[in-house]
């Protein structure tokens, strides 16, 4: 029986040219919207144009506009669309995190293909659903390197680094080749898992294959030596390196102020090409964990005389440094600029200041701050004022926040119980504090 909807040829080019304009600019919603009239006309929309318009709203991750495209195959008599459309469709729904959506297209398919089964398995990988992707992986008729690398890659996210190490180990003995990806998902294991023997294993058979000009490899090995402390190793291989980006600049000096070596990192800083405030903030970091809390804030200064604009991690960090020297002068500068400059602070900025201003002295000022915090879901604020509470000896107050921080329906996590230990035994309430440790 012939389809009632007519073929893109024989399009009314005053319907399908507006529509088509619109797709060309990525104007989702008002393409969208077409859809209606052109159905109700009993137009369907070239599968190049729906394919076009699904994988933007795929990069986009506009489910709705994505779920209304759908809707339109169905009206217009596809309610099986063919191969290439099904596979831009699975696409579509896993890059929008909607698995459902994804597997029951997969499902439906008449005839599925290499890339079917492929974008079905990068959709569970993103979400780091490894155990379907297992599933899946085991069903496929046939696999290639892209298959196998969106398992290393899932598998070590998640953290599952022995199956990762093993699955890259097999891909490393098939014979359908490898590409930057592969070692992608190696090199994640190595700086997630801290293996200095794998990790110089993967950077000799990076150098083998050719791939060390790929940058994010590349950086990949600095970070990976970084993590596992051979920060010689990490500085001559960065010094190799004929390209460098600022996240790999970044990535070296953060390492040498993790393992302490503060003027390694101070003089990489100053050779930085360019700074952006993560790199200032690696450093200002790096001051205040080996408790150099004075050279932090000159450092701070230095970035807001560049004008740098700090984020939320640097003003936690430069917090936590006047709270290290209790320097309540210039804790209350810092946060004069965040209210100058109409900085929205996260809970990590708001518990900074609650915690400065109580190792500073001020707990009338930390109390207020807490009180006047509108959103108090996160259990890292309630943590924080209970123990400035406990630090200046007000056990009793530290239990009723505790107290009221349950009623609130905030669940206490394992610093909670540490916490509240404290505070009860600085305060001679020991039994006090065994009963709410039960009670979390």
């Amino acid at each position: 029986m012939r389809s009632p909807f007519r073929s893109n040829r024989r399009y009314p080019r005053c319907l399908l040219k507006p529509f088509l304009n619109i797709t060309s600019q990525s104007r989702l919603s008002q393409a969208t919207n077409s859809l209606e009239l052109l159905t109700r006309k009993g137009i369907r929309l070239p599968f190049q144009t729906l394919a076009s318009l699904l994988q933007q709203c795929a990069k986009t991750k506009c489910l709705k506009e994505g779920k209304f495209l759908h809707l339109h195959l169905k009206l217009t008599g596809l309610k099986k669309p063919g191969t290439f459309l099904s596979n831009h469709l699975i696409n579509m729904y896993s890059s929008c995190g909607d698995l459902i959506g994804a597997r029951k297209v997969f499902d439906n398919m008449g005839v599925r293909n290499l890339y079917s089964f492929n974008n079905m398995l990068s959709g569970y990988a993103k979400l780091g659903m490894v155990r379907p992707a297992r599933q899946l992986f085991d069903q496929m008729p046939e696999r290639d390197v892209i298959s196998w690398n969106t398992m290393v890659i899932a598998y070590a996210r998640s953290g599952f680094f022995e199956e990762a190490t093993k699955f890259y180990k097999e891909l490393r003995g098939l014979c359908i080749g490898y590409n930057e990806f592969s070692f992608a998902g190696v090199l994640t294991v190595c700086v997630k898992s801290r293996e200095l023997q794998l990790t110089r294993q993967v950077h000799n058979q990076v150098f083998v294959s050719g791939f060390l000009s790929n940058l994010v490899i590349s950086s990949s090995v600095v970070d990976a030596y970084v993590k596992c402390g051979m920060m010689g190793e990490a500085r001559k291989f960065f010094d190799e390196m004929k390209v460098r980006d600022i996240i790999v600049w970044t990535t070296l000096v953060s390492g040498f102020a993790q393992w302490g070596d503060m003027e390694s990192a101070n003089d990489l800083f100053d050779k930085m090409p360019e700074k952006n405030p993560v790199s200032w903030t690696a450093l200002i970091s790096g001051y205040v964990r080996n408790g150099m809390g004075d050279t932090a804030l000159e450092l701070f200064t230095r970035m807001m005389v560049s004008r740098v604009r700090p984020d939320q991690f640097t003003f936690s960090n430069c917090l936590c440094a006047c709270a290290s020297v209790a320097s309540l002068t210039h804790g209350k500068q810092i946060h004069a600029c965040l209210i100058r400059t109409n900085f929205m602070p996260n809970t990590i900025v708001i518990s900074s200041l609650i915690d400065m201003y109580s190792k500073c002295g001020s707990l009338k000022v930390s109390k207020l701050i807490f009180c006047l915090t509108s959103n108090k879901q996160d259990p890292v604020l309630w943590n924080t004022m209970i123990s400035a509470l406990a630090q200046h000896g007000h056990g009793e107050e530290a239990m009723k926040m505790f107290n009221d921080m349950v009623k609130q329906g905030v669940k206490p996590d394992r610093t909670t119980f540490v916490v509240i230990i404290n505070a009860c035994s600085h305060s001679g309430l020991v039994a006090e504090g065994l009963r709410s440790s039960w009670s979390i």
